[in-house]
């Protein structure tokens, strides 16, 4: 498989146990606005071992964590506190809602240390009390 920074040939995936709409995100998140939201979590945890198994088939190296399923509805979104660069750099970012701030995986931060050429991890996360 050709790598690729649109076509990466290693992701790392949270398996859902809680998924269910946020309340502390649904009020600015246009995904979760004016609709009812209706979530069957046996079928999210279904759909995501589905897309593992889919992408471990075609060659893709597949790092899997549990949702630690407490008050994190969107752990399956670490695209939102985490992102990994080329050069080896690790950002981590500052999160709105309190309770996606808990979404942090430190367990994450260090597979990818362990995994992969890891240079730095800059960490953005305390500007959260500036509001920023």
């Amino acid at each position: 498989m050709a790598l690729s920074a649109q076509a990466p040939s290693s992701v790392f995936m949270i398996r859902p146990h809680a998924f269910l709409p946020n309340p502390q995100t649904a009020a600015d998140n246009g995904f979760q606005r004016g609709t009812a939201i209706e979530v069957d979590a046996d079928r999210a945890l279904s759909e995501a071992d589905g897309l593992i198994a889919l992408l471990r088939s075609n060659g893709v190296r597949v790092h899997t964590f549990d949702d630690l399923g407490t008050d994190t509805p969107d752990s399956v979104f670490p695209n939102n506190w985490c992102s990994t660069h080329a050069g080896g750099h690790v950002v981590i970012y500052p999160m709105f809602a309190e309770n996606r701030r808990r979404e942090r995986r430190w367990d994450v931060v260090e597979m990818l240390k362990r995994a992969y050429r890891v240079q730095d991890v800059i960490d953005y996360s305390g500007l959260e009390p500036d509001g920023v």
